[in-house]
């Protein structure tokens, strides 16, 4: 478990003692796809951290259809503020694939890092991040089409692009497995992308660029 825990940003910087005291609070909990962590109105009791896999936050509207609030994939808390703030989740839980997650014990957990100042100030430019990437996610869903979403995640994150299933990155964009397919084919058709044994290789980063900026 501990060296899971260590590749998590949030923990990197945590002490061997540290990361002691964190791994005797805490156990990994697998899920299978579609399994639900929590539902909306559940006490937390966990904090939970995502180690592999992704999630979605939803919630169902007055007509009774789904309204998804978050896709998250690892390494990401989830969910945090309900446990900070003391309050039930507003939300359901449901994991996406086979997931598994970093159940801490919160009460304990408080009271050992919490109060804590250096850690917290650490925790809290965790949360900051956290913030500051979701506004990104938002302003790009706003300002960018879909061909312009994928080519910026992936002139910015080509080694992940080229090691993640083509899946998990639709979701991550708010993207059809469907759409996503059809842009990439179109990368390659205009030579941008090329394929090798199912793996792509950037091509032409600068057209790419051109899609985005």
């Amino acid at each position: 478990m501990l060296d899971q825990i260590k590749q998590t940003p949030i923990f990197e910087n945590l002490s061997e003692e540290e990361y002691e005291k964190l791994s005797s609070i805490s156990t990994i909990k697998h899920y299978k796809k579609d399994n639900i962590v929590f539902y909306r109105g559940d006490t937390p009791k966990y904090l939970y951290l995502l180690l592999d896999g992704s999630v979605k936050i939803y919630t169902h509207n007055n007509k009774g259809n789904e309204v998804i609030l978050k896709l998250l994939n690892e390494p990401s808390l989830v969910a945090e503020l309900a446990s900070l703030e003391d309050i039930d989740y507003p939300a359901n839980c449901m994991v996406l694939e086979d997931s598994s997650l970093l159940a801490i014990d919160f009460r304990k957990f408080q009271e050992m890092f919490l109060n804590d100042s250096k850690f917290l100030l650490m925790f809290i430019k965790s949360l900051t991040r956290k913030i500051m990437y979701l506004e990104s996610v938002i302003e790009s869903n706003v300002k960018l089409d879909a061909k312009a979403k994928i080519a910026k995640y992936i002139y910015e994150n080509e080694e992940k692009f080229i090691n993640t299933s083509n899946a998990k990155i639709a979701r991550s964009l708010n993207i059809t497995p469907e759409t996503f397919s059809r842009v990439i084919k179109k990368f390659k058709n205009e030579g941008i992308l090329e394929s090798i044994s199912n793996k792509f290789t950037v091509i032409d980063r600068e057209s790419l660029k051109a899609y985005f900026s």
